[in-house]
């Protein structure tokens, strides 16, 4: 019972158990398998050489060449590899289709950016007299020292807020950028110095 229980577990990962193929060469199929493209028989020998011999399938580099001839690992390398590849294409596929990874997800979520800074900008509190303020998230209260010592006197000023400006610009020129509003410019330098350039008269001559 133990036995077809075992052989009923140990499924291939790529093709179909054969008859007369054991668990142990199924379970070392698995294994090259798992390896991937840089597979070898000889690789996966080193590995069984360095766990306990009775918890390897075999620990003969002629058992590993018998069963890879016999069983066909190396067409069913093939299809593991081909499958494997296309999961990761689906997956790739899968998240660049997705969200952010979509242009006009992220220039969405940028203009709603730039439509809360601006509005930051240009919000205004009110006066007394009830006419519009002045712009409390451009100019900020802050205060300053003049003067050192007792006779340091604490005064109260107001300061641009470039904090916010710089944001709000960084936002408009990421939304350029992703709409093909700003052009990548070359790198014509060697180490930031221009790349010197030697005109002859054989050269003007040519021309």
């Amino acid at each position: 019972m133990s036995k077809k229980l075992s052989a009923v577990e140990i499924q291939l990962l790529s093709g179909q158990r054969q008859s007369g193929e054991s668990d142990n060469a199924a379970i070392a199929c698995n294994d090259w398998l798992r390896m991937g493209t840089g597979r070898t028989l000889s690789k996966l020998l080193v590995k069984y050489n360095d766990i306990q011999q009775k918890s390897a399938p075999t620990q003969s580099i002629t058992t590993l060449q018998q069963w890879s001839s016999k069983f066909g690992w190396a067409e069913r390398a093939t299809e593991f590899d081909a499958g494997w590849e296309a999961r990761k294409n689906a997956e790739r596929q899968a998240v660049l289709g997705y969200g952010l990874s979509l242009d006009y997800e992220r220039v969405n979520k940028l203009l709603r950016l730039a439509d809360f800074l601006e509005s930051q900008l240009y919000e205004r509190g009110a006066t007394d007299d009830g006419t519009p303020g002045p712009y409390h998230n451009v100019w900020v209260p802050d205060v300053k020292s003049i003067g050192g010592g007792e006779f340091a006197e604490r005064v109260d000023i107001e300061r641009f807020n470039s904090a916010i400006l710089e944001q709000y610009r960084a936002v408009l020129d990421d939304i350029a950028k992703e709409t093909g509003g700003r052009i990548k410019k070359t790198d014509v330098t060697i180490g930031g110095n221009p790349i010197p350039i030697s005109i002859t008269k054989m050269d003007i001559d040519e021309l």
